[in-house]
């Protein structure tokens, strides 16, 4: 500091840069010396400040705590919950809408069909149609939708469509639950589920388990490992229950299915609509592997409790011998 204020001395007094109002004040030396003082502060301590940045940096701790890695949930077995107490609980959504035909067929009931049929496949929500008559080529007089009622309307209100009332319409039921609940979202890496609506199935009965490993959904027959890569219907929903375990549900009803790790059967073999972009998050998160769609599985518990008279099954008679 007093190599600086030595300086400031040989300083020719304009350079000093006084403001002349206090300046005009400052008559004494002792004011003057002040004033040099100031000078030497407000030019030369930017400068230390700008050295001190440059300075060498200390050790970087930015890796001393490292952000915890995700951890994803397991869950291979699971003890069946009463099902009986579940089934008694109130149904939480409803059942599909139907519109009747209210007039006949029109002389270009065909064209018109045909239309209505090219325009749900272009929106993938297709699920089945009627032809009247006996011939591959009739007419169309029912459509099975895989939309529900208002989202059909808004549809139709959006590209100012008239609707033929010549056809039978049926709608699919709102969903009344989320895909993957709240309480199940952290825990999973990718919900591998259509998000098309589900149309008729084959109803043939496979039997295995579903269960979670890692944040993953594999799937398995009975006596084999669970190593295919599980893909539900849309209405299938994932949930935790009170008891804290994760659960599939269907998104209508709300009603509890299966418990991840449980025994279950499902019919089969089961379709579903795969799209790209959910269908490559899954092999990229999951690794690659067979895609097995197993729809919409339901614990053997609950479909016994359900028929309890399955539990044993039923013997033919034995015939008796008569003595002649």
């Amino acid at each position: 500091m007093a190599e600086l204020s030595n300086f400031a001395n040989q300083l020719p007094a304009h350079q000093l840069v006084f403001p002349p109002k206090r300046l005009a004040r400052c008559c004494s030396a002792v004011c003057k010396e002040r004033w040099k003082k100031l000078f030497i502060m407000r030019i030369f301590l930017p400068l230390l400040a700008l050295c001190a940045g440059c300075s060498p940096a200390g050790p970087d701790h930015s890796d001393a705590n490292p952000a915890p890695t995700r951890a994803f949930s397991t869950q291979t077995e699971a003890p069946s919950p009463d099902y009986a107490a579940l089934l008694g609980q109130p149904v939480a959504g409803g059942e599909g809408r139907t519109w009747e035909a209210t007039s006949s067929l029109p002389p270009n009931a065909k064209a018109i069909g045909d239309l209505w049929i090219a325009r749900l496949q272009e929106r993938r929500a297709l699920l089945g149609h009627r032809l009247a008559g006996k011939t591959p080529d009739g007419p169309v007089e029912m459509i099975d939708m895989g939309l529900t009622e208002q989202e059909f309307k808004a549809w139709v209100m959006e590209n100012e469509w008239r609707v033929p009332g010549h056809i039978r319409w049926s709608f699919v039921p709102e969903m009344s639950r989320p895909p993957v609940s709240q309480a199940a979202q952290g825990a999973i890496r990718v919900w591998p589920a259509s998000k098309t609506r589900t149309g008729i199935q084959l109803q043939a009965l496979f039997y295995g388990k579903v269960v979670l490993r890692d944040g993953c959904f594999f799937v398995g027959f009975d006596g084999q490992p669970a190593d295919k890569l599980a893909w539900f219907h849309s209405e299938m929903g994932l949930h935790v229950d009170p008891a804290g375990y994760f659960i599939l549900r269907d998104r209508v009803s709300g009603r509890t299915l299966a418990r991840l790790g449980e025994d279950m059967s499902w019919g089969g073999p089961a379709s579903a609509d795969i799209d790209t972009e959910t269908e490559q998050a899954l092999q990229d998160a999951c690794g690659p592997g067979e895609v097995y769609i197993v729809g919409s599985p339901e614990a053997r518990e609950r479909f016994l409790t359900q028929y309890p008279h399955l539990r044993e099954p039923m013997l033919p008679p034995l015939l008796s011998s008569t003595k002649k």
